[in-house]
């Protein structure tokens, strides 16, 4: 299930953030106050994903960056445990597995490699077979993504970048549908090192608009270049 985040959850986000870490290098340089990384200032929400009473993936909308004028709201520390990477059933009995196309259930697999749309418009392009239940297309139908199975699929910023089609999908839908909801246009920042995470925006219809170089090192001890997207 991916749901609003509350006070509670903190602890066991930032586990999940340290194993993130230590596994993908991301963040690229660990917080002194990890709980504090994770609520940063404007945030207007965050949202976890979960498998029974763990929690394995996480995602924060927040409010305007003065580095990206163009964005109202941008999509944040969004990350998914690796070993809860596998599909995620969408509201309303959908279910988008980390590689496929969509079909209906019971019916021959259609779209192959094709995309799927998510609320608020975002997009999945997937790589092998995705059955929806029901026959209906992936979407988002109420306040909450409900994941099947093993739950979540990697991070954007991950090590496998063709399980990306699961929770981290959901995290952004539900981030998607948040901005929709209130008018904003959404933005988002990645660093040069993160490849995967790039591909996986890209895949989704995010455009790349700037760059800059910071201040800060990235995983390979230079100054990291951070990429500007825009939906």
């Amino acid at each position: 299930m991916i749901r609003p985040r509350v006070p509670g959850d903190l602890a066991a986000c930032v586990s999940v953030l340290r194993a993130v870490h230590e596994g993908d290098g991301y963040p690229a340089n660990w917080p002194d106050d990890p709980e504090g990384w994770l609520t940063p200032t404007g945030m207007i929400q965050a949202w976890v994903a979960t498998d029974g009473d763990e929690i394995t993936g996480h995602v924060v909308l927040r409010g305007a960056d003065p580095a990206l004028p163009e964005a109202d709201g941008l999509v944040a520390r969004l990350f998914v445990a690796a070993h809860a990477r596998g599909s995620v059933a969408l509201a309303g009995g959908s279910v988008a597995h980390a590689r496929g196309s969509v079909a209906p259930a019971g019916s021959p697999t259609a779209l192959a490699g094709g995309p799927t749309t998510l609320a608020g418009g975002s997009t999945v392009h997937a790589e092998g077979p995705t059955t929806t239940a029901g026959g209906s297309a992936p979407h988002v139908g109420g306040s909450a993504v409900h994941a099947g199975g093993s739950g979540a699929a990697t991070e954007a910023g991950g090590s496998e970048g063709r399980v990306r089609q699961g929770a981290a999908a959901g995290l952004m839908a539900a981030v998607e549908r948040e901005a929709a909801r209130r008018g904003l246009r959404l933005g988002l920042d990645v660093t040069d090192s993160r490849r995967r995470a790039m591909a996986f925006y890209e895949r989704a219809g995010w455009r790349r608009v700037a760059s800059a170089r910071m201040d800060w090192p990235d995983t390979d001890g230079r100054p990291a270049l951070l990429h500007y997207y825009l939906r």
